[in-house]
């Protein structure tokens, strides 16, 4: 895992060898507008037009290293967020205006991440936090969830990709609830494992909906292992 000043020396770096290619790129052209009026300097061209390639090729690379670099680290940054609930609304970022103009693939991605690290911890007060409070209290199954997540999670979590599956969004009096549908594709020692989620993101009219509010559980042959669903949930409007 790279630290900041890590990244900051290979920006560093990338950024030198970017002014130099195009220093030679530069050279390359006159040399090349030379040698096609003047027939000279034909060594001189090949050289820098050699030495131009292969910088470009050390740029591409460079630069490729450095966007994985980056996304690693606001990866990582994601994933220290203290994700919470205020005002009706679950909270992805400390950054307001960030939140505010991301995308929701990005918003169920983060969210996504944040119930798989939930179930990795194997503990059941932990994972349970990810289901909303109206969904603690009126589902009866849900310990039965919960303890299949954990089961998961013991068989040893070796990769998994969250995929958005749409949204629902109720206006009523300029206030909004807004609930997103989402899965997980996980990998394990053992199996793979496909998970549903629908989970209330904002919701002024009754707060005790956020969180996850159904779940369904399947395994590699599509057939459903647990089925948790707060079907007479309180929408508060």
């Amino acid at each position: 895992m790279m630290d900041i000043l890590t990244f900051g020396i290979l920006g560093i770096f990338a950024l030198v060898v970017c002014i130099i290619s195009i220093i030679f790129l530069v050279l390359t052209i006159v040399f090349g507008v030379i040698r096609a009026i003047k027939k000279k300097f034909r060594k001189a061209f090949i050289v820098l037009l050699i030495a131009t390639t292969l910088l470009g090729i050390v740029d591409f690379f460079t630069i490729n290293n450095l966007i994985k670099s980056f996304n690693e680290i606001k990866r990582n940054n994601d994933d220290s967020i203290n994700i919470r609930q205020e005002d009706g609304k679950i909270i992805l970022s400390d950054n307001p205006i960030e939140q505010l103009f991301m995308s929701d693939d990005k918003k169920t991605e983060i969210i996504c991440d944040y119930i798989i690290n939930k179930i990795k911890t194997k503990d059941y007060e932990n994972i349970k936090s990810i289901f909303s409070n109206d969904m603690i209290n009126n589902v009866k199954n849900l310990d039965e969830g919960i303890n299949k997540l954990i089961d998961i999670s013991n068989e040893n979590i070796t990769d998994f990709k969250s995929q958005s599956n749409g949204s629902e969004t109720h206006w009523d009096s300029g206030q909004h609830r807004k609930t997103y549908r989402f899965s997980c594709e996980i990998t394990t020692d053992n199996a793979k494992y496909s998970i549903y989620f629908e989970c209330d993101y904002e919701n002024p009219f009754n707060n005790e909906t956020l969180g996850v509010n159904r779940m369904v559980i399947l395994d590699e042959n599509r057939n459903i292992l647990v089925l948790v669903d707060n079907e007479t949930i309180n929408k508060g409007y």
